[in-house]
C-alpha cells in the first residue's frame, strides 16, 4: 500500500475510533488518581478512591496468569499502539465473544438441551 493510501487510511481510522467518545475508562481512572474527581458531601469534595465509585455501569475484574513472553509481547504491541491493557482486552473480548457466539449458534450447539422448567 502506498504512503499517500497509508495515510488516508490512518486518518478515516482515527476520525471513526474519535467517535467513540471523549472520556474512556482510562481516561477516568487517571482523573481519579489526580483526585480530581468525586461527590459533594455535605458541601464538601470527597474524592474517589476507585473506577468502581464513579462508574455509570457495574465493573469486574478479570485476572489470568500469562507467560512472560507473551506479557512481554502484549505490552511491546501496547506500547508501539499507544492503547491501555484495558482497552486491547475489551476491544478483543468482545471480537472473541462475537465468534463465538456466531459458531454455537451456527452449529445449533444447544439444540439438545431442555429449557428449565418453571416451577410454580
Amino acid at each position: 500500500m502506498a504512503h499517500f493510501d497509508q495515510f488516508i487510511q490512518y486518518r478515516a481510522l482515527k476520525f471513526k475510533f474519535s467517535a467513540l467518545g471523549s472520556m474512556t475508562f482510562d481516561d477516568l481512572e487517571r482523573l481519579i488518581e489526580g483526585g480530581n474527581v468525586g461527590t459533594n458531601v455535605d458541601g464538601q469534595f470527597v474524592p474517589a478512591t476507585s473506577l468502581e465509585d464513579v462508574s455509570p455501569i457495574p465493573l469486574r475484574n478479570v485476572c489470568a496468569k500469562l507467560s512472560v513472553p507473551l506479557v512481554e509481547r502484549l505490552d511491546n504491541a501496547l506500547a508501539v499502539l499507544d492503547i491501555s491493557k484495558r482497552q486491547f482486552i475489551e476491544l478483543a473480548l468482545v471480537e472473541a465473544l462475537d465468534k463465538v457466539d456466531k459458531v454455537l449458534e451456527e452449529v445449533d450447539a444447544f439444540e439438545y438441551c431442555q429449557p428449565e422448567e418453571e416451577t410454580e
